[in-house]
């Protein structure tokens, strides 16, 4: 591999920190619902964190919800 080509190194840092798969286009939300998939790195895909959002808070009580929500205010 030539020093001067990246492309090694681009796939490597655009890994999805939830399913390990390249093409991660975003950063991770800093706050997550307790049960969360917390990612293994900085970036993932939009589409696997609203996954991961919506399966974490439809296994929450309305009761657990709006206590957590209280300690992030």
């Amino acid at each position: 591999m030539n020093p001067s080509d990246n492309s090694m190194e681009v796939e490597e840092e655009d890994i999805c920190g939830l399913c390990g798969l390249p093409g991660a286009d975003k950063y991770a939300h800093p706050i997550h619902w307790p049960g969360e998939a917390v990612p293994d790195g900085p970036l993932v895909h939009a589409e696997c964190e609203e996954e991961e959002c919506r399966r974490a808070h439809a296994a929450l009580t309305d009761k657990e919800r709006e206590a957590f929500l209280r300690t992030i205010r």
